[in-house]
């Protein structure tokens, strides 16, 4: 509802300061002067009004009364004629009011996120903040059988769980535009049909008692053990088994390694600690790392190696069909200890040998450069000689 209809439908004076508040709170200008008018006589209303309870509670010697306005509901701005684009807006609000009713229509709507939203929203937003929520925590306990599994092989995503008091679960909370409010909540109830739509505050690293966002939209795996069974919620599981089930998860939307990696880049790029996510990551990149040791190459390249360089889908085409130069960012992981100049072999991710050359970087800097472009390398390692981002020449390189 609008300001004037919920100043109508308030009952005492408590409602109206508290609600006169929250529009001043919400430093959004009202549509007219008229409007604006009404709003500050009622201010001036209020300020009286906290005198008297002074006076009543003893606080200060009774004073001549101020004359002010009578307490009236500001006035509705003058009607005007209806156009295409005004009614179009008019109709996205009571819409957005309908969407989520705990927010009115001069409220700032912020939506919560802890997953895949961090870097990839799907909607238009004005700003984001990094914070968090009290009382919940993020864990991989939703079966994934759509993005990063199958039906037959499901993945592993992660969940906003109910938890203890002093539990936290750090994200990101974007405000919506006002004009595309409604439109974007309704995707995301659609998106998020299983999940419980709860309003929570937000706080930061500044203060733990005081939230730096009221009321932000988060969606919570329901309480209720057939409705977060319905919801694709695994319960309770050992994180070497969820690791597990993500280093081998394979779907539309890529590796389920791919969506733990980046998880856990978002959180620590922003200075995040979640036991939970670090943990499942390192247990995986061991599990990798086993694997590509344990992994026999029959290729000649492969096998007068000193290391090996697993690049991505991507550098991997550049350089075989290409012919071109082994970048930094393109590589995904190294694989043993060798010094600059070595011999390493060039893999894939499924472990196709590609090529091999002499690598300018030591294996203990290319771990630190792996996904990395050109101008971060040479901002991370400036004494390097070479070509910045450059492994492997074109020149040094021989192709399997």
């Amino acid at each position: 509802m609008d300001l004037p209809s919920a100043w109508a439908a308030c009952t005492d004076d408590a409602q109206r300061i508290e609600l006169f508040n929250r529009w001043l709170k919400s430093r959004r200008p009202l549509p007219s002067e008229d409007a604006r008018h009404a709003a500050f006589r009622l201010r001036a209303s209020l300020v009286s009004l906290d005198a008297e309870a002074r006076i009543a509670r003893g606080e200060q010697p009774p004073v001549p009364p101020c004359r002010t306005p009578p307490l009236t509901p500001p006035r509705s701005p003058p009607a005007s004629p209806k156009t295409p684009k005004r009614r179009e807006l008019k109709h996205q609000r009571s819409a957005c009011a309908e969407a989520y009713s705990v927010h009115d229509d001069w409220d700032d709507i912020w939506i919560f996120g802890y997953g895949s939203i961090l870097w990839r929203q799907g909607f238009a937003f004005e700003r984001s903040i990094v914070g968090y929520v009290k009382g919940h925590v993020r864990r991989f306990h939703l079966a994934d059988s759509q993005h990063r599994g199958t039906s037959k092989g499901p993945g592993r995503a992660v969940m906003l769980e109910q938890g203890q008091d002093h539990d936290k679960c750090w994200g990101c909370a974007f405000l919506l535009p006002t004009r595309d409010a409604a439109r974007i909540l309704e995707t995301m109830d659609v998106r998020e049909s299983a999940y419980e739509k709860r309003c929570l505050d937000l706080y930061g690293r500044s203060s733990d008692d005081v939230p730096i966002v009221r009321d932000v939209v988060a969606y919570v795996c329901p309480r209720c053990p057939s409705r977060s069974k319905a919801a694709g919620h695994t319960g309770e599981t050992p994180v070497s088994q969820i690791a597990s089930i993500i280093a081998s998860a394979r779907g539309p939307s890529g590796r389920n390694v791919d969506y733990l990696y980046r998880l856990d880049g978002w959180l620590l790029q922003h200075g995040i600690r979640d036991d939970h996510v670090r943990s499942i990551a390192k247990l995986v990149h061991e599990r990798e790392e086993a694997e590509e040791e344990s992994r026999v190459c029959d290729d000649e390249p492969c096998a007068v190696s000193q290391g090996r360089v697993v690049v991505d889908d991507g550098a991997a085409e550049v350089v075989s069909n290409c012919g071109r130069s082994l970048l930094a960012v393109g590589v995904v992981r190294v694989v043993g200890d060798f010094g600059a100049g070595a011999h390493v072999a060039v893999v894939s991710v499924a472990g196709a040998a590609i090529a091999a050359g002499r690598t300018a970087y030591a294996a203990s800097d290319l771990r630190a450069l792996a996904g990395k472009r050109s101008r971060c390398c040479a901002e991370l390692r400036p004494q390097h000689s070479g070509e910045p981002g450059v492994v492997i020449r074109k020149v040094d390189m021989v192709l399997s």
